[in-house]
């Protein structure tokens, strides 16, 4: 087994933590950055039940949990030869704000699309790899915090050596998928939308596709420019874009560039979007803009990638402020321990008014139902799938 390895390297020094200010893991022989990571990881705990594998690592050798926790992955296998590949929500954490999952909990939570019950779920058969997001940074961050001052890190950006240790299980536990679908939701909706060079490194051979749940890459624009830059500085991510876009890929103030070169750069990757026009978690909280910006960003941004890319790039965009669609409640996104969620008492209220969607509810206003948009995806692909594209109706 490939973690059996791992655990070799390890013991004779082949990796280990640096300095508190970057996590610092020794990179692999490859000259990319963003695959720094695979092969590192101490796998320090596995428990079987049923169906279902939770690999928990050795925090010393990479993967950690914002506040110190160990991380764990969790495996679910079938008979398919297809794999689906979760990367959980669960906010974002950065000096100006906080408001993120800490824990990262054992299973695989059966919430629509990772619910093998579910009728409307298209994915049921999938072997699973399911990432729960514990890291603040989007599974990308690579850097440690002293935020107190008192010499010792209090805040742990390990979102790629996060993810990357999730990889090298999904492939230890399925070697060769004939397809690999990247699927997120929220913050980890963002991540994938980075995360595909890696995926691909892994599974060189596999059709690869992504899904994208509330997470389109857009951020403040032309209004704060610097505002993801001060991003990937504060998670220690500047080195982990794509190198063939340089400063390109953040331009304009938003993400999107980025997902736009992930497409010209592997010909064969194809995406699916969803989003609510004014998704009130992303804009109104972590963007912090006004809800006709957001959704003015959502058009000009998805518009021009579906432009470029119109039969590998496809949306699905409702009216209202609803946020995510795949994960049915909010123990989808934070799991069953809500005592590991740090919330900003400014944002309660906000909080409060959460609207979240479900797989075999959400339809848009021409009547498309998702859950069959999602069978489409499930079919042959995301080009499989129509265009969906609802008015926007008045501003909240």
């Amino acid at each position: 087994m490939r973690s059996s390895l791992v655990v070799v390297l390890l013991a004779l020094g082949c990796a280990g933590p640096a300095d508190e200010k970057d996590s610092g893991t020794e990179a692999t022989s490859s000259d990319d950055p963003r695959l720094r990571y695979l092969g590192q990881t101490v796998v320090a705990d596995e428990v079987v039940d049923g169906a279902v594998t939770t690999h928990t690592f050795d925090p010393a050798s990479g993967p950690q949990c914002l506040r110190g926790d160990p991380y764990r992955v969790s495996t679910r296998r079938t008979d398919s030869t297809d794999l689906l590949i979760f990367l959980q929500g669960g906010g974002a954490c950065w000096d100006d704000f906080c408001l993120a999952v800490t824990g990262a909990p054992a299973g695989v939570p059966s919430v629509d699309i990772l619910d093998p019950t579910l009728p409307e779920n298209a994915f049921a058969d999938w072997n699973v790899t399911y990432l729960p997001y514990c890291d603040g940074s989007l599974f990308i961050g690579d850097r440690d915090h002293d935020d107190d001052g008192d010499g010792t890190p209090d805040r742990f950006h390990r979102g790629l050596a996060n993810l990357s240790a999730a990889l090298d299980m999904a492939q230890d536990q399925f070697p060769n998928p004939d397809r690999v679908m990247l699927v997120g939701s929220s913050g980890g909706g963002f991540g994938v939308l980075l995360a595909p060079p890696i995926v691909r490194a892994v599974f060189p051979d596999a059709e690869l596709a992504v899904i994208a749940d509330s997470a389109v890459g857009v951020a403040r624009g032309a209004a704060e420019p610097g505002y993801v830059d001060h991003l990937m500085d504060q998670w220690g991510a500047a080195d982990l874009l794509p190198p063939t876009c340089g400063d390109d890929c953040l331009s304009g103030g938003h993400m999107t560039g980025v997902v736009a070169e992930n497409l010209r750069v592997d010909p064969g990757l194809q995406m699916a979007v969803f989003t609510a026009w004014y998704d009130l978690i992303i804009g109104d909280i972590f963007l912090d803009v006004p809800p006709a910006d957001f959704a003015a960003a959502v058009d000009a941004e998805t518009s021009a990638l579906h432009a470029e890319f119109p039969d590998r790039y496809r949306r699905f965009i409702i009216d209202g402020r609803m946020h995510t669609t795949l994960l049915g409640d909010a123990s989808g996104i934070v799991g069953s321990d809500f005592g590991a969620v740090e919330v900003p008492p400014e944002v309660l209220d906000d909080l409060s008014q959460i609207e979240l969607g479900q797989i075999a509810t959400t339809e848009s206003a021409g009547g498309v139902r998702f859950a069959d948009w999602l069978a489409d995806i499930e079919s042959a692909g995301p080009s499989s799938a129509v265009d969906v594209v609802d008015p926007a109706g008045p501003v909240p």
